[in-house]
């Protein structure tokens, strides 16, 4: 006899950590909210541990949580699977897609309806993710920024990208045809916080310190610098695909050019051992040929 926990105790427990929120799984699970985390401690008690930490602005997955939730995912997906299948319906496709947020809202945010247009059957779902993605072993795919010379096992580079120099075009026109000191420290620094420091490369690169006038502004994503920069004026550097549609629609300008080649790169990779399904299959080769025309 298998020592389980009752079922709806598993799918309770796998819809709050799916949308880490009782709420939600209540309204996917078509009960109340109260039934929801009555199940979550039921399980809990099974366990004689908790499961999640009850923020004030959500839930958050133990560690005990995060190790449990990937096999108890994996298994209600297979018995749904087996259970369509007995029934003659077609199991729904889907490609879970882990990437940056700036990435999801700067670049797929704006082409992923050609994914779906091709490929209308399989639903898309997107984590985006600021610096880490907590739930990372939930997708298929990966998309992250690392150097092109020391990929991950199975990555696909993503392009190239060039380290930009971007600001408002106010800011633009007062430039002279070289950076000086006296522009950048000017103006109204926008720092993105994470692992790459592109603002401070650029400027070691042209040999300038930094030294602004007034206090920066420290963001955790690149989109909320270039809508920063675009709305209130600024500079910061930022790889080049991130900068593509300020660029084209002249919200923002590059005053020096595309500047130097990096060795980092967006790049894709299958998040899971083993073989991959075909719908992230078919996003993996669509994104891949997509930077390649742009190349």
């Amino acid at each position: 006899m298998r020592n389980l926990p009752h079922l709806i105790y598993l799918e309770a427990f796998e819809a709050a950590a799916r949308h880490l929120s009782f709420t939600r799984a209540a309204e996917e699970l078509n009960c109340t909210q109260a039934a929801i985390s009555q199940r979550v401690r039921a399980l809990e008690h099974f366990f004689s541990r908790p499961l999640f930490h009850r923020r004030s602005n959500g839930l958050e997955l133990t560690e005990v949580g995060a190790a449990y939730l990937p096999g108890i995912a994996d298994a209600l997906d297979r018995a749904a699977t087996a259970t369509e299948g007995l029934l003659g319906a077609r199991a729904p496709a889907s490609v879970t897609v882990s990437a940056p947020v700036s990435f999801v809202l700067l670049w797929l945010a704006k082409n992923v309806n050609r994914f779906a247009d091709a490929h209308p059957e399989v639903e898309v779902r997107l984590n985006s993710t600021v610096w880490t993605d907590p739930n990372v072993e939930l997708a298929d795919l990966s998309i992250e920024v690392m150097d092109s010379a020391q990929p991950v096992s199975g990555a696909r580079r993503l392009g190239r990208e060039r380290l930009m120099l971007v600001c408002d075009p106010e800011t633009a026109a007062r430039a002279e045809e070289m950076p000086s000191a006296d522009w950048v420290n000017a103006g109204r620094l926008v720092y993105v916080q994470g692992k790459m420091q592109l603002l401070d490369r650029w400027a070691a690169k042209q040999g300038i310190p930094l030294t602004p006038g007034g206090a920066p502004v420290k963001v955790d994503s690149v989109a909320a610098a270039l809508e920063l920069i675009s709305s209130a004026g600024g500079i910061t550097a930022v790889m080049s695909t991130y900068a593509e549609g300020y660029l084209t629609s002249g919200r923002l300008v590059a005053p020096f050019g595309p500047g130097e080649l990096l060795s980092q790169a967006l790049h894709v990779f299958p998040n899971r051992q083993g073989r991959m399904s075909r719908s992230a299959s078919a996003f993996l080769e669509w994104i891949s040929s997509e930077f390649t025309a742009l190349a």
